[in-house]
């Protein structure tokens, strides 16, 4: 109202009027679901919804959970959310200790962890949720590089490998200085890029400068121009201004190559584990899981600047979340092959 107003109805009609409005919002038009606390029709608030929400692990999948978790706090203000960027691998033992709902990962789990879990009795949900292609990123000032290959890749970021200057990675290339930077192996990004480049996990050349935080990444190549790093997709893509992007045998880091998978062997999906008693016996838990599935989901995957899984993908996920199917399907998922090829073997 106006504070322009020249007239002011009684105090008994006001409150008359307010009592009226608030029993038609406690009426029929809001139909409260008790099982998750959601609401269909009238307001879309979820206030029912309590207790605490706990995710942590991977720091690439962490702009995804931190937008879907701000968004579902405007709907459970009573939720108590704390979501963390430990690190893949430290995300996964909170996660094996009980003392986290959610982990998040940038690569599938592995098989000392699915052990691990087992022997304490914990059974998981795993969730693909976008997808991301590790992006070779180099200085703007760099003119000389453009395409590397997988081969190249492998000279100048082996275990072995002694390499120093541009030329010793490509004859074509000038005699300047090279400078390796890159994620600490606590990163699921580490081991990704380790096993699709190098051929093993956790295998990488000795002299490199590992961060545990990928913007002091992107900010060291920005200021280096012989410098070379590896980063997810979303801390290239939200920094071009600052890097590029070499392209890797022809074909660069975008969302239809890594969505189609002909970024390869570099695309790969993003995931988050579910513990499933938590899934069961908390409904703040699964009331998350339905969120980042829907529409809320898709949106913070396009702001966070990662890529949407496919339409018939989505479904299978869907269908294997409903059904509470625990355990991996990613065991003989290896770099470079498909999702949409893991689930239709199943």
């Amino acid at each position: 109202m106006s504070n322009k107003s020249t007239w002011v109805l009684p105090t008994y009609i006001l409150g008359a009027a307010l009592a009226l409005v608030l029993i038609g919002c406690s009426g029929g038009s809001t139909n409260n679901d008790p099982a998750t606390g959601s609401t269909t029709g009238g307001s879309a608030t979820t206030a029912k919804l309590s207790g605490d929400l706990k995710i942590d692990g991977s720091s690439t999948v962490y702009p995804i959970v931190s937008l879907l978790s701000e968004d579902f706090k405007k709907d459970n203000p009573g939720v108590a959310q704390t979501v963390g960027k430990a690190g893949t691998g430290s995300g996964m033992k909170k996660f094996i200790a009980g003392e986290i709902d959610i982990a998040t990962a940038s690569r599938s789990i592995k098989d000392d962890e699915v052990k691990a879990l087992a022997e304490k009795k914990i059974e998981f949900v795993e969730i693909p949720v976008a997808y991301d292609g590790v992006s070779i990123i180099v200085n703007p000032a760099n003119t000389w590089a453009t395409d590397i290959t997988p081969a190249e890749l492998k000279t100048a970021w082996g275990k072995d490998s002694t390499i120093t200057t541009w030329d010793q990675i490509n004859a074509k290339f000038p005699k300047e200085k090279i400078t390796f930077y890159g994620p600490t192996d606590n990163h699921g990004t580490y081991e990704y890029f380790t096993e699709a480049i190098n051929g093993k996990k956790n295998e990488i050349r000795k002299e490199y400068q590992p961060m545990q935080e990928y913007t002091p990444i992107v900010t060291a190549v920005a200021g280096d121009k012989g410098g070379m790093a590896f980063v997810g997709y979303n801390y290239y893509a939200d920094a071009k201004d600052k890097i590029k992007a070499l392209t890797v045998s022809g074909v660069g880091p975008e969302e239809k190559t890594i969505a189609d998978g002909t970024y390869s062997p570099l695309s790969r999906p993003l995931f988050i584990y579910v513990n499933k008693n938590a899934m069961n016996t908390k409904p703040q838990v699964k009331a998350f899981v339905e969120f980042a599935l829907g529409e809320k989901g898709k949106a913070a995957v396009t702001e966070a600047h990662y890529v949407l899984l496919g339409e018939d993908v989505m479904a299978q996920i869907k269908a294997h979340v409903a059904a509470g199917t625990a355990g991996t399907m990613m065991k003989d998922f290896k770099p470079g092959m498909k999702l949409s090829d893991v689930y239709a073997k199943k």
